[in-house]
């Protein structure tokens, strides 16, 4: 049975295989984190809860797939940050405005992963009420975890390519081969979805498994990108008002290993890792390959300490521009070429863009040598900061910059010991500092491309940047290029699929 499913999948490169071999996991974050025990057959599987919670494991695990664990590379395809690795050349090409269907690498693989997880969800779905002797209150939570789960991959794929095929069940052979659905269509599936999941989500903190409050915050997002200000603000402010939720104290710890392992409440949704059993190769990417850098555009983009630009503060010294700048930037950015670790200096040959990246590297690492290659700080999905600066966008772009749109900005900003925004601020000026908060905050995260496009200023921010070699002006990105196209190869498989315009 399997195997069959499989095959089907594998005509539009979704794999429908759940880990079964991984074992229960009850709602807390350590027992994510185990690997196999055992295996399961599929004659023998969907009888227990233990199970479900097993199936309900393997749907977790796609989130270990090549797009989550390095979605902080598409930073490199906006203003904030270079690529530099020969083996990812097609970052540079797409930054450079060279995009078509047989780009291959990312292009396929985010389209790939995502169908992947949804191919896990449906399986998922199509088979728990095969399991009669479960909980319902149980079984109910199960469904609406993996509901969420198959909004969160359908969301991305949409953002990424448009109107998509949309797949509620396992298809068939023949029945795989369907017309995309339009881009509002799957807009409104992944609310549905969203919606369905909320009421069986427990009200409670998050710590490994999806709660209530991530489900609000993903739809807050998807109402935000969407432009429906005041559902996004709303469901974002049920993320607020639930008191369920803080900012981590330290803004860079956040990001690290050892602040991560006490559970957070600014964390709403992550990938968890925990060595030596599940890890990820991000700090390695950044500190031994140095695959991604800093843009000096994303370095001249933080304020001075005094919450004024540099061109206008008495604070900023040019002979010492990274004195008496908003702390996010030190803790986000290596602007020099040396490194103190246990008292040794590093010097290390920095890259065209004269930056390495200071956030997600622990301080015992060098930029030369690893303890080992692998990482075991949780990718973060949804944070409680996100929230906020989403609830301060949609509010202010509803009904202007009332008193709750500075609460929200500011509580992002005192975090980092950065002054309110001045008050007095039209719905413009404050659109503004909240576009450049949402670019501070989430530095290195892999939001900014998300954010250029939907705001519709890709191209202009891209075609402002100084390329390192290339000269100024170089980077773009064409109106078509707003989505991807997709992969040529499932073109090729599925005569229904029409390609993105732009792309024939």
């Amino acid at each position: 049975m399997m195997n069959k499913i499989m095959n089907q999948y594998r005509l539009i490169s979704i794999s429908v295989s759940i880990v079964l071999s991984l074992p229960f996991f009850g709602c807390n974050k350590e027992l994510l984190e185990k690997n196999p025990t055992d295996q399961a057959t599929s004659e023998t599987f969907w009888k227990t809860e233990q199970d479900a919670a097993a199936a309900l494991m393997g749907v977790y695990s796609r989130l270990y797939l090549e797009p989550f664990a390095t979605r902080f590379r598409l930073e490199d395809l906006t203003d904030n940050a270079r690529h530099f690795t020969q083996l990812e050349t097609e970052y540079n090409q797409i930054s450079l405005g060279i995009l078509n269907p047989t780009t291959g690498g990312s292009v396929s693989q985010w389209y790939n992963g995502m169908y992947t997880g949804i191919g896990s969800c449906n399986f998922f779905l199509d088979n728990i009420d095969r399991i009669n002797k479960i909980d319902p209150t149980l079984k109910n939570q199960e469904i609406a975890e993996v509901k969420f789960l198959r909004a969160w991959f359908y969301f991305f794929l949409q953002q990424t390519y448009g109107g998509v095929i949309i797949y509620k069940t396992t298809p068939t052979i023949e029945g795989a081969k369907i017309k995309k659905s339009t881009s509002d269509e799957v807009i409104n599936f992944i609310l549905e979805d969203i919606n369905d999941a909320i009421p069986n989500l427990p009200d409670t903190k998050y710590s490994g498994r999806i709660v209530k409050n991530t489900a609000y915050a993903l739809k807050a997002k998807v109402l935000l990108y969407t432009g429906k200000w005041n559902d996004a603000a709303a469901a974002a402010n049920k993320v607020i008002a639930s008191g369920l939720c803080s900012l981590y104290p330290n803004y860079r710890d956040l990001f690290l290993s050892n602040a991560q392992k006490s559970n957070p409440d600014e964390i709403l949704f992550s990938t968890v890792y925990a060595l030596p059993n599940r890890s990820h190769t991000g700090g390695n990417d950044h500190i031994v390959y140095g695959t991604t850098s800093p843009r000096q555009e994303l370095l001249a983009a933080y304020l001075c300490s005094d919450g004024l630009p540099t061109n206008e503060s008495t604070l900023f010294d040019p002979a010492h521009p990274y004195l008496n700048r908003d702390p996010r930037l030190l803790q986000t950015i290596n602007p020099t070429q040396t490194r103190v670790v246990n008292g040794v200096l590093y010097t290390y040959p920095l890259r065209e863009t004269g930056l390495l990246w200071n956030k997600f590297i622990e301080d015992n690492m060098t930029y030369f040598q690893r303890i080992t290659d692998l990482d075991d700080y949780d990718i973060i999905h949804l944070r409680y900061a996100d929230v906020l600066l989403m609830y301060a966008e949609a509010q202010n772009e509803a009904v202007g910059p009332d008193e709750t749109v500075y609460s929200a900005i500011n509580k992002v900003r005192s975090r980092s010991n950065m002054p309110p925004v001045v008050q007095g601020l039209s719905a413009d000026e404050m659109r503004k500092a909240i576009r450049l908060e949402r670019r501070i905050e989430l530095a290195g995260e892999g939001y900014r491309w998300f954010d250029i496009k939907r705001w519709g200023i890709a191209d202009s921010v891209l075609r402002s940047v100084d390329e390192p070699g290339q000269g100024i002006g170089t980077l773009k990105m064409l109106p078509n290029q707003y989505i991807w196209p997709f992969p040529q190869s499932e073109i090729d498989l599925n005569p229904n699929l029409e390609q993105n315009p732009g792309y024939n």
